[in-house]
């Protein structure tokens, strides 16, 4: 089974997370750098992802055979595959399309972020809905930063993939090991 993860930062992290999920299992999990604006900040904290795939010829090839695609909805200026419409043409019969929000979240700004998170998981007709996650939990800060996540909402984001897919997530001892540091990923 090949998954793939298309998108900014927040979908190579959850690419790690399914990587380390699926370790010793026949998946192949890869990530697709969506366009050459995001090259920039691909750095040391990427490295920790596996099957990072750079090249638009590669990623196209990729796309056509996947099983899973796991993809935010970029604007078509900035990639030209990363978009539902794309997808759908391109990618074979069986493959399963998954949308997950791009996560902008100011705890500031609680209220006016929260509505548009809703309004973009709504007008972008999204899977996973994150800003139900920001609700479960609101007593707690679940950002970095506005647009960096801390490993707990990574890994509930993980838990609702799973839960869309159908497969096993990490057991309580797995997840405690990465809840040790909220930045597991040591994003920027």
């Amino acid at each position: 089974m090949i998954i793939t993860f298309i998108g900014n930062c927040q979908a190579l992290t959850l690419c790690y997370y399914f990587q380390e999920l699926f370790i010793n299992t026949n998946y192949t999990t890869n990530w697709l750098l969506y366009g050459d604006e995001f090259k920039p900040h691909l750095g040391n904290w990427c490295d920790k992802c596996n099957n990072k795939i750079i090249n638009y010829h590669e990623s196209i090839e990729n796309i056509k055979i996947c099983d899973i695609i796991i993809y935010q909805e970029i604007d078509i200026n900035k990639s030209s595959f990363s978009n539902t419409t794309f997808l759908q043409e391109t990618k074979k019969d069986t493959c399963r399309l998954i949308k997950i929000p791009s996560i902008h979240f100011d705890y500031n700004h609680y209220n006016m972020s929260l509505r548009q998170l809703q309004r973009r998981e709504k007008l972008n007709n999204t899977d996973i809905k994150v800003s139900e996650l920001f609700e479960k939990f609101k007593k707690y800060n679940l950002m970095l930063t506005p647009n960096h996540p801390k490993t707990s909402l990574f890994l509930e984001i993980v838990k609702e993939i799973c839960l869309l897919l159908n497969i096993d997530f990490f057991t309580k001892a797995q997840c405690m090991i990465f809840l040790k540091n909220s930045n597991f990923m040591g994003l920027p």
